[in-house]
């Protein structure tokens, strides 16, 4: 993967949690999968003062730094009633030739909680359907009616423009990220390190079963689930399964269903058809080369299953999709 770099701008009355908790999601990808994420902290000047006190210094001047197409600015969320007082007008005013610069080169824009406000009085938000913290969107209604800001949603992707509604959710939308750039397997061992036992989300993919069925802390039943998602081939049984974790098949078997509420088995399934639409909607590959790799026995089982649950083809949804995108 070529590096990608993600700028988090960061203005003063920064909270720290909308930026942490970012960050720490594009730091433990570079650890799992030594995947170049290459992190810069850009301000208008080369100190600031956030919300909680914190002082942050040796920032890098958004003029020094050279973005690519398909990399990322972040804007983490500011203090609400600063940016309402209008104390936000300066360093807004100073960044925003730049941003809309960078928007204009391809490079994706994104906010945490209150940041979209200041993306909106950027202008950067137009047209663009997007979404704030619940405190901040009756303000970001009334005075930026050129935004379609949505009442529903954690996150809204739309026209390049990453938008989420407020602290944690930050994590959730680079969750989302992560699994739309690389993959869902990814996302849940991110998800996993970093102890979130549920991650939520608002679109389509928000039903991943690499990360349902993972809100309890069973090491034997965590380490059962992650050998499956890395092991599709049929040929690997639930008894193969056991023997590599040193427990009764019977015994995985009660634990497994105990902690997750699912059999193995019907796990296994969800895992593979979950991994056959990222195959699907995001590879080049044959229906045929899917259904093998997914471990299904045969592409006729792959097209029912496929069928049953999405009620097209495979072909018809991967068209589909992509006359979506």
């Amino acid at each position: 993967m070529q590096s990608v770099n993600i700028v988090f701008l960061v203005f003063p009355k920064t909270h720290l949690l909308d930026l942490a908790g970012s960050v720490q999601v594009f730091y433990e990808a570079n650890q799992f999968g030594n995947l170049r994420f290459k992190l810069h902290f850009v301000s208008s000047s080369k100190s600031i003062k956030t919300e909680q006190g914190l002082m942050f210094s040796g920032l890098i001047k958004m003029e020094d730094i050279e973005l690519r197409e398909r990399d990322m600015i972040c804007v983490p969320g500011i203090d609400f009633k600063s940016f309402v007082n209008k104390e936000m007008d300066e360093p807004i005013s100073n960044t925003k030739d730049w941003m809309k610069e960078q928007y204009k080169k391809g490079v994706y824009i994104s906010s945490i909680c209150s940041g979209a406000l200041i993306l909106a009085k950027m202008g950067i938000l137009k047209g663009v359907k997007c979404t704030t913290h619940w405190k901040c969107l009756p303000y970001a209604k009334k005075n930026f009616p050129n935004a379609q800001f949505l009442n529903k949603g954690l996150y809204v992707f739309d026209k390049g423009i990453f938008t989420s509604a407020g602290m944690t959710t930050g994590i959730d939308m680079c969750l989302a990220l992560i699994e739309s750039w690389i993959s869902p397997l990814l996302a849940a061992n991110i998800a996993q390190e970093m102890v979130i036992s549920v991650r939520r989300a608002e679109t389509q993919n928000q039903q991943n079963t690499f990360l349902d069925f993972k809100n309890h802390f069973n090491a034997d039943v965590y380490k059962a689930q992650q050998i499956l998602a890395n092991r599709f081939e049929s040929s690997f049984t639930i008894k193969d399964l056991a023997n590599e974790l040193n427990i009764g098949e019977r015994q995985l078997a009660r634990l497994f269903k105990s902690h997750t509420k699912q059999t193995i088995q019907a796990y296994r399934d969800k895992l593979r058809f979950e991994y056959g639409k990222q195959l699907l909607y995001n590879s080049e590959l044959s229906v045929k080369e899917i259904a093998y790799k997914c471990g299904f026995e045969s592409t006729r089982q792959f097209d029912r299953i496929w069928k049953n649950k999405e009620r097209l083809t495979p072909l018809q949804s991967r068209s589909k999709f992509n006359k979506d995108i």
